[in-house]
């Protein structure tokens, strides 16, 4: 009997240490069935899981295409880095050697990115080829055009752009200084309202994914009544029953997001040629881009856990009705 008890006590640690792994093995196992059954009950009605995927899509594509319309207009406004350029013109009598002096120290200002120098004979030259009156400029006994400063901000902003104006002021050689930001208000002004369009469509999509979602739960629920009042009869806990469905949601919210990356390549892919041709008629090198992979992912996972919180939502409501 010692001998029994002895050997008995030696496998009682080996069966408690195995004991967790085996819960959570199970835990797996039942979470697995759950997940393929959720899958097939899905595909079980293709019409109407695939009506419910394209209204998720369409709806998570809205705010990515805001996201993909301020995407492009803050990549490409490099393409127009020129008109942010900013002129600073000197007085006639400026030596060349000061000019350049002048030059060296605001290239070193942090808000300038390049300070390039124009000579007088550079600026009658480019005049010339530019305006076609070449011989007649040439006829002129002296040069009319002063020697310049081309400047490119380091950022274009209407801030950047005024604190150059004031560094340039400054500078008592400098007669003239030339600055158009209105186009740079504009931009800013529209990107900011482009941003807050973004935030609120998105809240109104996500409020209409899961009332959209939650209904196509409430009905799956509904369907099945019987069975969960059956289940809680046995005394079956309410995360096992929600289980199924909260699954149902996470499938619905990933198909979606993936279809809406999808036709959003394909809005883009359609439009490249169209923006291209526009572009070349403004001799601008506008080009679209895409949602990178990251964003992407980005979009899937929040309709994936958009379908996920509906279907949570609506199954803890609806079950709430059903009594054992």
């Amino acid at each position: 009997m010692a001998r029994i008890k002895q050997q008995s006590s030696k496998r009682t640690p080996a069966t408690r240490s195995s004991a967790p792994s085996q819960f959570a093995y199970s835990r797996i196992a039942v979470h697995r069935k759950v997940a393929s059954e959720s899958l097939r009950q899905l595909l079980r009605a293709p019409g109407t899981s695939g009506l419910v995927v394209v209204v998720i899509a369409v709806a998570m594509m809205l705010p990515a295409l805001l996201l993909l319309l301020t995407n492009n207009l803050q990549a490409n406004t490099g393409s127009v880095e020129k008109a942010a350029q900013i002129t600073a013109y000197f007085y006639l009598e400026v030596p060349e050697n000061k000019a350049l002096a002048i030059s060296e120290r605001l290239q070193a200002l942090p808000e300038i990115a390049d300070a390039e120098y124009l000579s007088a004979s550079e600026a009658l030259t480019e005049f010339s080829q530019a305006s076609g009156l070449g011989e007649t400029l040439q006829s002129l006994a002296q040069n009319p055009l002063p020697s310049a400063l081309i400047i490119t901000p380091a950022r274009s902003s209407p801030d950047t752009a005024n604190a150059i104006e004031q560094s340039l002021a400054s500078f008592e050689e400098i007669e003239f200084v030339q600055l158009d930001y209105l186009w740079l208000q504009r931009l800013e002004a529209i990107l900011s309202l482009v941003n807050q369009l973004g935030g609120l469509l998105l809240v109104l999509v996500a409020i209409g994914l899961v009332v959209i979602i939650g209904n196509a739960i409430r009905v799956e629920v509904e369907s099945k009544r019987e069975e969960i009042r059956i289940i809680k009869q046995f005394g079956g806990a309410d995360s096992f029953i929600a289980r199924p469905f909260l699954y149902t949601g996470l499938y619905l919210g990933v198909a979606g997001g993936v279809l809406a990356c999808i036709l959003l390549l394909v809005v883009l892919s359609s439009l490249g040629p169209a923006v291209a041709e526009v572009a070349s008629l403004y001799e601008s090198e506008f080009q679209l881009i895409s949602l990178s992979v990251l964003e992407n992912l980005l979009l899937i996972a929040a309709a994936a856990g958009l379908g996920w919180a509906s279907a949570f939502i609506s199954v803890l409501r609806k079950m709430a009705t059903i009594k054992a």
